[in-house]
């Protein structure tokens, strides 16, 4: 007789609920990765379509670099060039897109983690921050749409915004219109700041503060940053201009990276042992 039964007796009035919750668990498991297959498949199909319709714009727009729609987060940068670096709200015009498109995402994560240690606060400034990274958002691709397509733009953003998986399917659609802006007459607008050695730097930093609070993205911002270095590298010796800031970009990127990859490769290694003791301890009581 086990301590359980001693206690409680033979009778366990909650035995019958464990087998039925045993029962049905390999059937809710099956379900839910069912959804996660479908989910994934549906996400890969929209960052492919996505990929495609603004590499095709990039290239009718004689953008450099156009190949960068096909990578994470690299792909607003994109996104930015083609909307002239300008989010405009009515006769407001906010400049940096092609900054703060890819960077967005990453300071919001990194704000919405501070965020959750403030209680009640915490949550409504999150749910603030939300609203406003969303809008600014939408209000960038709401231009895209817009400088392709003038007649059915504002329908393009209503329903990429009710279907988030359309916008892609949009993108992809008006990849090949020629493309008109009308705050910005001119094909393509010039700009006097270095954005590729700013974004290096930024994804540098974040990928080795992303080590630190266990954020789990400094891999991909660290690989991110190192191509943005090496561009903006580039770029700044055939220009004849200082390189310093997208050479600090690239090594802030590659220590991130690295130290993303060394903890990814000790958690393995830990899992590996712990799985192997596990293993040999069920064995020894077997035999």
């Amino acid at each position: 007789m086990n301590n359980f039964e001693y206690y409680f007796g033979n009778t366990m009035p909650y035995s019958s609920h464990s087998d039925d919750f045993w029962t049905v668990m390999p059937l809710v498991m099956t379900i839910l990765a069912i959804v996660f297959a479908i989910v994934l498949i549906i996400g890969i199909i929209c960052y492919v379509f996505s990929s495609i319709g603004l590499y095709t714009m990039a290239k009718n727009r004689n953008l450099d670099h156009a190949w960068l729609a096909w990578i994470p987060i690299a792909q607003f940068y994109i996104m930015g060039s083609l909307i002239n670096d300008d989010v405009s709200i009515s006769t407001l015009h906010i400049p940096y897109a092609k900054i703060f498109l890819p960077l967005l995402s990453l300071a919001f994560s990194l704000v919405m983690s501070v965020l959750g240690l403030i209680p009640y606060l915490g949550v409504l400034f999150g749910i603030v921050l939300s609203l406003a990274v969303g809008f600014y958002y939408y209000t960038a691709q709401f231009w895209l749409f817009s400088i392709y397509d003038q007649e059915h733009h504002v329908l393009y953003l209503v329903l990429s915004i009710i279907f988030p998986f359309m916008g892609p399917i949009f993108t992809f659609v008006i990849r090949n219109r020629d493309g008109y802006d009308e705050r910005h007459p001119e094909e393509i607008v010039e700009v006097n700041y270095d954005s590729k050695s700013i974004i290096a730097l930024c994804l540098g930093i974040f990928s080795i503060v992303s080590f630190f609070t266990l954020m789990g993205s400094g891999l991909l911002s660290g690989a991110v940053g190192i191509i943005f270095g090496i561009i903006a590298m580039k770029e700044m010796k055939l220009k004849q201009k200082p390189t310093s800031m997208a050479l600090a970009g690239l090594v802030c990127s590659i220590v991130g990276a690295s130290l993303t990859v060394l903890i990814l490769f000790a958690c393995i290694i830990c899992i590996g042992v712990g799985t192997s003791g596990m293993m040999g301890g069920i064995l020894n009581n077997i035999y």
